[in-house]
């Protein structure tokens, strides 16, 4: 008995000790070199830390303003520049523009403030995107910049321009971004949700890159579709596939997180206390604005995407959906409207003519 108690204690206390070797090998072993010419933090004016990082122009620089490109829920500053070799970052800065990549507070250990647990999507529209676009100006002696935001990135856009009534962005392209979550296909199972995930909601951060660490060198291109929702394998090799877990992917506070769920249960858009509704306010943004939709995105479904030209009515609106029946050479879901093999030759043209 004494020693069967003996093995007990020692496999609860070898497991989780093979579960964090296990994760830090797999962090060393895909970790993808950053290739910023410039990475600096700034704080909030709420006493949080955000990350900024900078490519100069590569080549003859161009007169239009710096790019400010901002990441989707759970993810970093890698979003946009995680592989050297295609990206859209540097696709910019090699023609001639300034960029800059936004890192949203808490996603990272050293940008965590005090309070994060408390932090919601709304500190980061109120404080991390005019923090944001007040540093770049600073910098770069511009008065605005051209922000293309991912999901969530357009999102604060949205909520920035429109209830907030924020300054200082000249063109606006927003990417998988929804205004709603009507008829999204996870609803039902998010009813459940928060039930399972409260042990969770004690933490400062959701666990995101813990978790994408974990699973990371066991990924592959041709995990079935069913399983990988928010991209699709056919877009990706076992490489980039990897990479993108271990290298772009990041915590969110536990308020962010919270706050997505109720959205996706409830279909609103709107602000913590529910006093604000980004949604409705969106009739206020007079940027012109490219919509850019994934004909088979699961996460962000083009139906709940390209509402927002409903309601973009003070701007100038285009909207574009890429997939097969509009020439694309495949489908696309989430994540590979940025990072899919084939992103910087089907998607990011209609980015690079709205910018320029």
């Amino acid at each position: 008995m004494q020693a069967l108690l003996i093995t007990v204690l020692l496999l609860c206390a070898g497991v989780p000790l093979l579960v964090w070797a296990w994760v830090k090998l797999a962090a060393r072993a895909l970790a993808l070199p950053e290739f910023f010419d410039e990475v600096h933090e700034v704080q909030t004016e709420d006493g949080a830390t955000i990350v900024l990082g900078r490519l100069h122009a590569r080549g003859a620089r161009s007169s239009a303003p710096p790019v400010l490109l901002c990441h989707g829920l759970a993810m970093n500053r890698r979003a946009f520049a995680l592989d050297s070799k295609r990206c859209f970052a540097l696709a910019l800065a090699e023609r001639g523009r300034d960029v800059w990549l936004l890192e949203l507070r808490g996603a990272v250990a050293k940008s965590v403030p005090k309070a994060l647990k408390r932090a919601t999507f709304d500190d980061y529209a109120a404080h991390d995107v005019p923090k944001a676009i007040e540093f770049v100006c600073l910098q770069t002696s511009a008065e605005r910049v051209d922000w293309i935001g991912f999901s969530m990135g357009g999102m604060l856009a949205y909520a920035y321009l429109g209830a907030l009534r924020g300054k200082g962005i000249r063109k606006l392209v927003t990417i998988g971004s929804p205004v709603h979550f009507e008829q999204h296909p996870v609803a039902r199972g998010l009813a459940v949700l928060p039930m399972l995930l409260a042990p969770l909601l004690w933490l400062t951060r959701t666990p995101f890159r813990f978790l994408s660490l974990l699973v990371a060198p066991l990924v592959w291109p041709g995990v079935p579709t069913a399983l990988s929702r928010g991209l699709r394998g056919e877009h990706y090799s076992a490489r980039v596939f990897r990479a993108l877990m271990a290298n772009g992917l990041a915590d969110v506070p536990t308020g962010v997180a919270r706050q997505f769920i109720r959205w996706v249960r409830t279909a609103a858009f709107d602000n913590e206390d529910r006093a604000l509704d980004y949604r409705a306010s969106m009739r206020e943004i007079t940027v012109d604005t490219l919509v850019i939709a994934g004909s088979h995105d699961r996460l962000a479904t083009p139906y709940s995407v390209l509402d927002a030209t409903k309601h973009l009515t003070a701007a100038t609106v285009e909207s574009k959906v890429i997939g097969t029946h509009t020439g694309a050479a495949k489908d696309y879901d989430h994540m590979d409207l940025i990072l899919g093999r084939d992103a910087l030759r089907e998607v990011f043209p209609s980015v690079e003519r709205w910018i320029e």
